[in-house]
């Protein structure tokens, strides 16, 4: 197994880089289950959110690659209100303006939660997300990354805009909770539209799957049919961040 230790003080990528000019983090007091991120020009948001969440996001990782850590990183709940001082009016798209504001969230959640991370690559189930024969089924367009969800167990929608095919696999590993590795070689950006059932199983043999009580076929059928790509099940390596420390923050 290949091991890297990242201690994030020390780590460059966390540490340096661009930073918020001003942040509030306190415990959340709201009753509320459910919690929320936000990002508007030169501002971040996040109400009733764990450390967990935080780091899912800043990293970005999905739920399976953040394990260890105390039990209180699932449990506390903080609000942060962070301010850039600016409006990042330089950056070309909002896939860029999210890649800014995950390095300041990383570089915020390492100095006030004192946060320790080591990265390993382990070997899991993985997916590998191709081209299907006949080619692609999306439209180019210029790389903005802008996605749209919408889950529900009977019909889910999701609307892309300037997508590539990376941040595509970053969106289906997190609904296929499975990592999603990007096999389709393509270099450009697409819009698209796919309407999916959570609920199916893998169709075999490539076969279209649909069940009777599902607005829409499963998601690999899905992928097929309306984008003309396909997710291949396979044994694969994916990195997983092991907290080794956090601390509670500070009231400020």
């Amino acid at each position: 197994m290949k091991l890297a230790l990242f201690l994030l003080p020390a780590l460059g990528a966390w540490g340096q880089g661009p930073v918020f000019e001003v942040a509030s983090v306190k415990p959340s007091q709201s009753l509320r289950e459910g919690s929320s991120i936000r990002n508007q020009l030169g501002r971040f948001e996040a109400e009733n959110a764990t450390l967990f969440k935080l780091i899912q996001y800043a990293l970005p990782a999905q739920d399976f690659q953040v394990v260890g850590g105390p039990s209180w990183i699932r449990d506390a709940r903080f609000d942060i209100v962070a301010s850039t001082g600016q409006s990042d009016s330089d950056v070309k798209n909002q896939a860029e303006r999210i890649v800014r504001i995950r390095a300041r969230l990383r570089h915020l959640i390492e100095d006030r939660f004192q946060l320790q991370l080591r990265e390993e690559q382990r070997e899991m189930p993985v997916y590998s997300l191709e081209v299907n024969k006949g080619g692609v089924r999306m439209t180019a367009a210029p790389p903005i990354g802008n996605v749209n969800l919408n889950g529900a167990p009977a019909g889910s929608t999701m609307s892309g805009k300037g997508m590539t095919m990376p941040r595509l696999a970053e969106v289906l590993s997190g609904i296929a909770n499975r990592p999603v590795h990007d096999d389709t070689g393509l270099d450009g950006a697409y819009d698209l539209e796919l309407k999916y059932s959570l609920e199916m199983p893998p169709p075999d043999a490539g076969a279209s799957t649909k069940d009777s009580s599902m607005a829409y076929p499963s998601l690999f059928t899905a992928l097929k049919e309306q984008l003309g790509l396909r997710l291949i099940g396979k044994k694969g390596a994916a990195p997983v961040w092991v907290v080794v420390r956090a601390e509670k923050p500070s009231e400020n």
